[in-house]
């Protein structure tokens, strides 16, 4: 049956009143930590590489790793973490974060291989930061052009934390610039948090990539 005349015209209406302007999908995934979320242009970015590079042992890339987890636990956000070596100690509960648990550098890149296939959890973060740099060289240099054509194809996020600079195809380089003393170790989380620093030293734009 055709609609009526009035039907019509009050479709009509609505219209005109409540012009429909499809949403365009989010290009990042926040975190729901501010200062980190500002300087990656609102978060993750959805099918790009985010490398944190922490050159200094007492620079506090833990506490960073704690703090990203628990803002992303707070926004309810899924995430997996890969532990390169087996050094996580979770604060808490977490249940929107799946743990896999690593002891080698080759064994992480197996798990997050398997992980941004599946697809299913929007953020990965591998963290390798404790892993020796005689397995951090071993790694191909095409094993990150693979994980970026995997990402780009689910629109996920990969968050690499390492002492040096690995995966040279990322969409962001940060470089944490300071040093936590000891004497800081005393302070509250929310006082060592306020003393972290980053430098962005690489923000390439998102584009399209081809592959043979």
């Amino acid at each position: 049956m055709p609609a009526s005349p009035k039907i019509i015209e009050l479709r009509k209406v609505l219209a005109e009143r409540f012009p429909y302007e499809p949403s365009l999908p989010s290009l990042s995934f926040p975190t729901g930590w501010a200062l980190f979320d500002s300087l990656l242009d609102g978060g993750f970015p959805r099918g790009g590489i985010t490398q944190l590079i922490t050159p200094n042992i007492s620079s506090g890339g833990t506490l960073v790793l704690h703090e990203i987890i628990q803002s992303l636990h707070k926004a309810s956000r899924h995430a997996v973490l890969v532990d390169g070596k087996d050094c996580f100690d979770p604060p808490t509960h977490q249940p929107f974060l799946l743990w896999i648990r690593c002891t080698n550098a080759l064994q992480a890149l197996k798990a997050t291989d398997l992980i941004l296939r599946d697809g299913n959890l929007p953020v990965a973060i591998l963290d390798l930061k404790l892993n020796p740099e005689i397995e951090l060289r071993k790694i191909p240099g095409t094993t990150w052009y693979r994980f970026q054509r995997i990402l780009e194809e689910n629109k996920n996020s990969l968050f690499i934390m390492t002492r040096h600079p690995i995966a040279h195809n990322s969409t962001y380089n940060m470089i944490m610039t300071n040093q936590i003393k000891i004497d800081d170790l005393s302070s509250l989380s929310l006082h060592l948090i306020q003393l972290f620093a980053f430098k962005i030293s690489r923000r390439r734009a998102q584009q399209d990539y081809r592959y043979a």
